[in-house]
This record gives structure tokens, sequence and C-alpha cells, in this order.
């Protein structure tokens, strides 16, 4: 999500893009002979296996599993897969195989690709699914299952989204850091509650904020699209009371420079533009860079 991280939820447009890695999903079913079961086994862009499971669908029981926590949250989506498709695990033994084409400490929407993917397989509605699984806007649901640029709004708790696009003369000097501190999105929405719902109800920040994402989403040129998203991340460190990144990294801000937060605040990753990497080049040296064109579908 370039803009709109956390307002979102009082109703606030977020702009939000796909990136060019994704995470595949393979599944194969056969005749059960007596207890139904699903096989699970997720891999690493190396391709080595870091979670494997073993569900009785019959009963929704996991028989075995190398993590306890992924298990629960797989059992927890095939709860409401079943909920609305009953029949979809009666007499098979299903196998699926993900596989992930980006480093997972990356926190590119691995989940909301899995919810996805897991809806597209089993016929049932994507938002629905992530809605009582996991809760959220559910904006990176919508941006896995379109594949490109959106702007996104909840309207009565109602997900919408249009078409956007950003033009890539914009960000050619725009890079990705990722600290490799992946931030889970659920959490952090929680941990700022009270503080959106304080939001919610204050008509003159709300129009504030939608003019500050109205500018972002129509840039007139490259400095004030920069200035924009500064300006809004001024605006949510304060009434959030969430640190920006430059107090996380302990750098000031450069004139000219951006230094951004994508999604949810300290950590997965950075938007930096050259003007900031040039200027603190050893801060991050330890971070994984790419291209803001090479690695973001922007139209």
């Amino acid at each position: 999500m370039l803009a709109g991280e956390y307002a979102v939820m009082c109703g606030v447009e977020a702009l939000a893009l796909p990136v060019r890695a994704g995470q595949w999903q393979h599944v194969w079913e056969m005749p059960a002979k007596g207890v139904s079961k699903l096989v699970w086994q997720s891999k690493d862009a190396d391709g080595g296996v870091w979670f494997e499971c073993r569900v009785d669908t019959d009963i929704m029981h996991v028989s075995e599993t190398t993590s306890e926590t992924y298990s629960d949250t797989l059992l927890r989506l095939l709860f409401c897969i079943k909920e609305q498709k009953p029949e979809l695990f009666l007499h098979k033994n299903i196998r699926i195989e993900t596989e992930c084409e980006f480093n997972r400490s990356f926190g590119l929407g691995s989940s909301s690709t899995l919810v996805c993917n897991l809806a597209k397989w089993s016929g049932v509605n994507a938002h629905l699914l992530q809605e009582r699984a996991f809760g959220g806007s559910g904006y990176d649901v919508a941006v896995g299952n379109l594949g490109r640029p959106l702007v996104y709004w909840l309207e009565n708790n109602e997900p919408n989204w249009s078409s956007w696009q950003l033009p890539p003369d914009f960000t050619h000097d725009w890079y990705l850091a990722f600290p490799g501190e992946k931030q889970n999105s659920r959490d952090s929405l929680a941990g700022v509650k009270a503080q959106l719902d304080k939001i919610s109800s204050d008509v003159a920040l709300l129009q504030q904020m939608n003019a500050c994402i109205q500018a972002i989403k129509s840039p007139r040129s490259l400095p004030m699209l920069e200035a924009m998203l500064e300006m809004w991340q001024a605006l949510l460190s304060q009434r959030l009371d969430l640190p920006r990144p430059y107090e996380t990294l302990g750098l000031w801000p450069v004139k000219g420079g951006l230094c951004k937060y994508l999604g949810a605040w300290g950590g997965d990753v950075l938007l930096i533009n050259l003007t900031f990497l040039q200027a603190n080049e050893i801060a991050f040296e330890n971070m994984e860079l790419f291209s803001w064109n090479e690695f973001v579908v922007s139209i």
C-alpha cells in the first residue's frame, strides 16, 4: 500500500499496487477410500519446504504439522471454506503445494495471496474468506485478485475499488528497502484501534486526510507526490502515535528525500528515493534493495 494505511479502516481511500513476484498454488484431488485428508506443503523461493501439515478434513483436525502457528491459520481458512462449500472436502484426498517467489520476510501480502488462491480453487468469495479468517480492510485481496494498481475504499464495511495508475516516470528513482523484520498487519491494526475510532469521528481530520490522498492519487509533479507522501506519513504518525521510519532508523529527513513505510509500520518494507539513499548509504547497506519500477506493477 503506497498510502492510506490504517485510515482505510475509517473510509479513507487507499492507493495500492501489486508486485511482479507472486505465490503459486498447485492442487491435486483424488477419491478417498477412508478418512478424507488434505496434505499441505509450502515452499520458499529457493524451493525449500518451510511448512508441512496434514488435516483430517472430515472433522477438520490437524493430525500432523511442522508449525502449530501456521497450521492454526490454515485450519481457520479451511473452516471458513467448509462453511461455504461443505461438499468440497467430502470423500476426497487433497494435496496442495504453494511456492512463494519472494523472500517471505518481505511481507508482500503472502497471506492475502494465499486467501486469493484458496478462494479461486474452492469457489468461495475471497473478501468474505479474508474477513472471516483475518479481518482487516481487504485491500490486499482486491489487489491480489485484480493484479493491477487500484484505489480501494470501504463503504458501509463493503469493499470498493477502481482502476488507478502511477506514472513510471515519477518512480524511476524510487527503491524498496527490506529491513527483514516482517510485521503482522492484523496485530498492527489492533494496536491502533482506539486511535482509529477517534479518527472516524473527526470530520476535519478526515477531510485533511482525503485531500492528501487525492493529491497523491493525481500528482502534478514528482516533488508534489513525494511531499504529499511525507505529509500523509506525518499526519498518521501524529494521530496514531507511531514512529516514522526516521525515528526507527535514527536518521534525519533530507531535503528532497523520501523515506516512508509501506503497509504496516515498523518493518516489512520502506519506500525511499535516490536522494535519501545517497545521503544514508550506510544505513541501507545491510538491507535488500530493489528498483521500484522493476519490482512494482504501476500501470
